[in-house]
């Protein structure tokens, strides 16, 4: 991984959806990149398909025996996280755009009584087998929902070369 930061000075993307705070720069951001060892085209399709989420995604502070199902949905896809057989956590994306190279989305994260709305942008550099993946995710607006994505995004990040058999 190469950077991280708690907040971002820049403001959030623009979305019309009301859940966003009026003020954008006081949105917690994270920002990542990690080398894979894929093609773009390849990195593309284990970004936005379900059975490939399923791989990689890593919920923080599963508990064992837990899982995470991912499903298509009208132009995203949903994450559910199971524990006990009940469902512990969502996470609904829908995305704003969808290329091979870059892809923003509207990510919802639901879990018991809060729901929390943020924007996660993918962006690929590279070709043929050597890519770099680049993540920012913001509008993120707590601390704790900070502190749990930098989490999420680390290790499942991290899952994510492991897949391609990038060290």
């Amino acid at each position: 991984m190469i950077e991280t930061s708690p907040y971002s000075s820049r403001p959030a993307a623009q979305k019309s959806c009301s859940s966003l705070a009026a003020d954008p720069q006081t949105h917690f951001a994270i920002f990542k990149a990690i080398h894979v060892d894929a093609d773009a085209h390849r990195i593309s399709r284990a970004l936005t398909e379900p059975e490939y989420l399923e791989a990689w995604i890593s919920i923080p502070g599963a508990a064992p025996g837990s899982f995470t199902l991912a499903s298509p949905e009208e132009n995203g896809y949903r994450l559910s996280h199971f524990s006990a057989r009940h469902s512990a956590l969502i996470i609904k994306s829908s995305f704003v755009f969808c290329h091979v190279r870059k892809m923003r989305l509207f990510w919802r994260k639901t879990s018991h009584a809060s729901s929390a709305e943020s924007i996660v942008d993918f962006r690929i550099r590279g070709n043929f087998g050597s890519s770099v993946v680049e993540l920012r995710h913001t509008a993120l607006a707590s601390a704790d929902e900070h502190a749990w994505h930098e989490a999420l995004w680390r290790c499942s990040l991290g899952k994510l070369a492991l897949l391609f058999g990038s060290a």
